[in-house]
C-alpha cells in the first residue's frame, strides 16, 4: 500500500522545517493508532455545525469524494477504506490502492442500499465502527444533511461532514479527522508542515502590491456563460493568500459570467485550473491549445493578463485539499516572480508523504513561471 511510510514522514516532519524528499522516500515504518475501546467514544463537532460521536475505533470508512479519500490516506488510515465512488475509483493515478473497492455511486448521488449492504457485512446487524464522509454542502442533495437522513434507516452507519478542499478550514478539518481515527500526531504533524508552508507565502508576498486575477474553471458554456469563483470559494481564498486579488470576490461563490465583463475588468493576471486524470501534464499540446483559446478571444488583446503573457494553465487538483498548499506557493510566484519560493520542491514534500515519486518531467503550470 503507498501509505505504509507516513508514520515516519510525520516524524520526521516534526523534526525539520522541510522534509527532504531523499529521507522521506527510504522511510519504511507503518503506523498502527495508539487509539483503543478505552478512547471511545469520542465527539466532534463537524463542519456543518453538527455533532458527530464515534462510540468505537473506526476500523471501515466510506469516502464520498477524492478530498476525503486523500485526506483518510494522509493520516495513514487509508486501509480502512472500503467504499468509494466513481470519481475516486476512475483516478487510478491518484488512488491505485483504492481503485478495487466497492463503488457505491457517482460523486453527487449515492447508492444508500449498497453503503447498507457493505456496512452490515456478513452478519445480521451493523457494528458501530463504520463512518461516512462527505462533503457539508447543506443545500444539496449530496450533502450531509441529506446524507444522513440517506443512511437513517440503517442505524449505526455515522455520517460525518468535512469539506477538506477550502484552505481556510481545511487544518481544523484534518485536526477533527485525526481526532475521529485517533491519528492526532499524524494529524498534527501535516497542520504544522502546511502552516510552515503557508507562512512563508504570507511573508514573502507581505506588502507587495497585489495583481488583479482572474481564474476560470470551465468554459464549455461559451464564451457568455464562463465559469469562475467569488466570495466563499476556496480559490478565492487561496487567491489572497497567494498575495492576489480576485476580480469575482464580491460575486456569488461559483459565479457565471461573460467574457465581455472579464475585459471590461482588465485583470494582471488570467489563471484557467484544468482537470486531469494523472498527475500533472506529460504533453504540452492541449495545454498551448487552452491557452491560445484565451488569448484569441474578442478583445483579448486589450486585457492586461495577455498583454504581458500573465495567462497560465494550472493543475487543478494541486488547488484543493491536502496539497492546495502547493497550488499557493504556485500562485504566488506567478504573481510575485521576484518572491523566493519554490512551488516545485512544496509539492514534492507533499507527495513524498502519500510515498509517491514526484513525477519531475511533468507539467503541472503552464507555461513555465
Amino acid at each position: 500500500m503507498r501509505i505504509t511510510s507516513l508514520s515516519a514522514l510525520l516524524a520526521l516532519m516534526l523534526l525539520l522545517s522541510t522534509l527532504p524528499s531523499a529521507v522521506a522516500s527510504s522511510a519504511s515504518a507503518s503506523f498502527a493508532s495508539d487509539a483503543t475501546e478505552a478512547d471511545y467514544p469520542r465527539t466532534i463537532t463537524d463542519s456543518a455545525g453538527r455533532t458527530v460521536t464515534i462510540e468505537m475505533p473506526v476500523s471501515r470508512i466510506i469516502v464520498l469524494n477524492t478530498d476525503a479519500a486523500e485526506a483518510v490516506e494522509m493520516l495513514g488510515a487509508g486501509e480502512y477504506i472500503v467504499g468509494v465512488t466513481d470519481s475516486i475509483s476512475g483516478k487510478p493515478a491518484l488512488f491505485p490502492e483504492l481503485t478495487d473497492c466497492e463503488v457505491v455511486g457517482t460523486w453527487k448521488e449515492f447508492d444508500y442500499e449498497k453503503i447498507g449492504s457493505l456496512a452490515m457485512a456478513e452478519f445480521d446487524h451493523i457494528v458501530p465502527d463504520i463512518i461516512v464522509i462527505g462533503y457539508t454542502y447543506p443545500d444539496l442533495p449530496y450533502g450531509i444533511f441529506s446524507i444522513e437522513e440517506g443512511l437513517a434507516p440503517f442505524g449505526n452507519i455515522t455520517a460525518v461532514g468535512l469539506d477538506l478542499y477550502k484552505q481556510e478550514t481545511l487544518k481544523d478539518e484534518i485536526r477533527k479527522l485525526g481526532t475521529l481515527l485517533g491519528r492526532e500526531e499524524e494529524a498534527e504533524a501535516y497542520c504544522e508542515w502546511c502552516e510552515g508552508k503557508e507562512n512563508e507565502v504570507e511573508a514573502a508576498v507581505e506588502g507587495l502590491s497585489a495583481p488583479r486575477v482572474y481564474i476560470e474553471s470551465s468554459s464549455k458554456g461559451g464564451i457568455g456563460s464562463l465559469s469562475s469563483y467569488g466570495n466563499g470559494s476556496a480559490l478565492n481564498d487561496l487567491c489572497r493568500i497567494a498575495g492576489g486579488e480576485n476580480i469575482g470576490r464580491d460575486l456569488v461563490e461559483y459565479p457565471k459570467v461573460d467574457w465581455e465583463w472579464v475585459v471590461s475588468e482588465n485583470p494582471d493576471v488570467i489563471l484557467k485550473i484544468k482537470s486531469v486524470s494523472d498527475l500533472g501534464w506529460s504533453d504540452v499540446s492541449p495545454l498551448e491549445a487552452e491557452r491560445d483559446e484565451i488569448m484569441t478571444r474578442p478583445g483579448a488583446e486589450e486585457i492586461s493578463a495577455v498583454q504581458n503573457g500573465k495567462v497560465y494553465v494550472c493543475y487543478w487538483s494541486m488547488h484543493f485539499g491536502l496539497d492546495s498548499v502547493a497550488g499557493l506557493t504556485y500562485w504566488a510566484r506567478i504573481f510575485h516572480p521576484e518572491v523566493d519560493l519554490d512551488p516545485e520542491e512544496v509539492q514534492q514534500d507533499y507527495l513524498a508523504l502519500l510515498n509517491f515519486e514526484y513525477p519531475g518531467e511533468n507539467i503541472f503550470v503552464y507555461p513555465e513561471i
